[in-house]
């Protein structure tokens, strides 16, 4: 039996691509003019967007409104690495790349902390 791909609502597909950007709510409510709360709606689902706003808002997440809505992560990984000569970083946008790299880096950070802190307590 084929394992069927998990998709994302809207809101989280928005939150995935502000999170990669390293953006906060607090920022991108602020771009698009709007309160952190009105823009926790459109994250949490209880403000349905329609295509004007949500265009707006791809904008600012920099990807195209119908990459935005046809995303899904796995598939999104999975054709990267099954493209082209096999690396990642030929197909990736700079951006999210860039947000995965600093991710990668803010986690070795707390790694190293969390050693440190176990060393310490020994």
């Amino acid at each position: 039996m084929e394992q069927e791909t998990p998709t994302l609502d809207l809101g989280s597909k928005i939150r995935f691509f502000r999170e990669m950007r390293g953006l906060s709510q607090e920022a991108l409510a602020a771009q698009l003019g709007i309160s952190q709360q009105a823009y926790q709606k459109i994250e949490s689902g209880i403000t349905r967007l329609d295509v004007e706003r949500a265009n707006v808002i791809a904008t600012e997440l920099g990807v195209q409104l119908d990459f935005l809505l046809s995303f899904s992560p796995a598939n999104y990984w999975y054709n990267c690495s099954m493209s082209g000569n096999g690396t990642f970083n030929n197909h990736i946008p700079k951006e999210l790349l860039e947000a995965h790299q600093a991710q990668i880096q803010v986690l070795k950070e707390e790694i190293s902390f969390l050693r440190e802190l176990l060393k310490s307590k020994s």
